[in-house]
């Protein structure tokens, strides 16, 4: 009898000293998304998003912003060349919305409110002459959105919104390309 207690006991403290998956913080490198060569002189990037303080913008709430993101890789990946013409970059809209919804897919023992994270870029492109004449334009728009589980983890919180921005990001980035290969052919490399 005692060796029997003896064994559900080194039993249950064996299986619960299993080890605790450990998540790897998401790195935001825009170095690794692809570049954009563009023939202008001179690049200005105009940051006229101003963010609506709201219960459901939470861009105040994370530690990398869909505007810090947007204008590093905007900065960096962005690339003029050439020794004329203007790019203008007026970036109109980076949020991030958290919002509490209804889980209409709920099972019996699944929670019936969840929240819906969605994030919306909104950039124009500009590329001028050296006389301030408009040569070419255009508007890329993109949006994400992902759920999560009223009830979770600060840690599994944070890696689903930087999940989110990290795709949101390459979705600008390949967005970009295309109404910029569309509008602004002439002028690409």
């Amino acid at each position: 009898m005692f060796f029997k207690s003896l064994i559900i006991i080194i039993s249950i403290f064996i299986f619960s000293c299993q080890p605790i998956e450990v998540i790897s913080p998401v790195e935001f490198d825009t170095s690794k998304l692809e570049k954009i060569s563009i023939n202008a002189k001179e690049k200005v990037i105009q940051n006229n998003y101003d963010p609506l303080f709201s219960k459901e913008n939470i861009e105040s709430q994370i530690s990398n912003p869909p505007i810090t993101i947007l204008e590093d890789w905007l900065s960096s990946n962005v690339i003029n060349f050439g020794n004329q013409n203007k790019l203008v970059i007026n970036i109109l809209d980076a949020s991030i919305l958290k919002k509490e919804i209804d889980n209409l897919n709920a099972k019996q023992f699944e929670e019936k409110i969840i929240f819906s994270y969605e994030v919306f870029l909104l950039v124009e492109y500009y590329l001028y002459d050296d006389s301030d004449y408009l040569l070419a334009n255009t508007t890329v728009e993109i949006t994400r959105s992902t759920t999560s589980q009223k009830y979770i983890s600060l840690n599994e919180k944070e890696l689903i919104i930087n999940d989110l921005l990290i795709k949101a990001q390459k979705d600008f980035v390949n967005e970009s390309k295309s109404m910029l290969k569309l509008y602004m052919a002439p002028y690409l490399q």
